[in-house]
């Protein structure tokens, strides 16, 4: 809400704009840079291209963050302590959310005075609930925590499906050079082509940028 609220004043807009035009006018002379290495200097300006051109995996970085790690056990052992924590903030979080809720210090809070009051309301009145019943679901684990770890234990055995990041997006991380095959196999007519595009990218920004300058 506060970029919207930026983007009612002019310098905002404006500035905005000035950005916009240099980067795609820089951006275009970048890539006629390009064009015209490929052109002039094919065979180097090849091997520069594969020099940067390096793929880093993210499954690889991730990894670590897949594996299963059981905390079932350290929770039994610590139970009292956990189901206290849970117990008593959840009824401190309760008591501030039923007795002591301004809704309007929370609209006025969040920058949601912009918004229509009704609509502004319902937002922040349904959140309130939302945290309302996640405090009982909290208050209800630490009982059930304290009086009947086999109840717990039982759920959590439900609950306790890894699912694999890494397995479902398996595939979508292989690096593809279809392009830079094609560019390497015809780097002139490449070169030429991103000549002519770079070109007709500065001219397009180039003529607006007397407008917002």
């Amino acid at each position: 809400m506060e970029f919207l609220s930026m983007m009612e004043y002019p310098a905002v807009r404006l500035w905005l704009a000035q950005s916009t035009v240099v980067f795609f006018i820089v951006a275009g002379i970048a890539l006629l840079v390009v064009g015209i290495s490929l052109i002039v200097n094919s065979a180097g300006s090849l091997r520069l291209f594969g020099g940067l051109n390096r793929w880093v995996s993210m499954r690889r970085a991730s990894r670590p963050l897949e594996i299963p790690r059981d905390t079932r056990q350290a929770v039994q052992n610590y139970r009292y302590w956990f189901a206290a924590v849970f117990i008593i903030g959840g009824t401190v979080a309760l008591a501030g959310l039923l007795v002591r809720f301004d809704i309007r210090a929370v609209i006025a809070l969040l920058g949601l005075g912009q918004l229509r009051p009704d609509f502004a309301g319902w937002l922040v009145d349904g959140a309130r609930w939302i945290l309302i019943a996640g405090n009982l679901l909290a208050i209800i684990a630490g009982l059930l925590l304290a009086f009947s770890p086999g109840a717990v234990a039982a759920l959590e055995a439900r609950g306790s499906r890894w699912i694999s990041e890494r397995q479902l997006v398996k595939g979508s991380d292989q690096l593809h050079l279809k392009l830079d095959g094609v560019v390497a196999a015809y780097p002139r007519n490449a070169g030429w082509i991103i000549v002519v595009f770079a070109l007709g990218l500065i001219a397009a920004f180039g003529f607006l940028l007397p407008t917002v300058w």
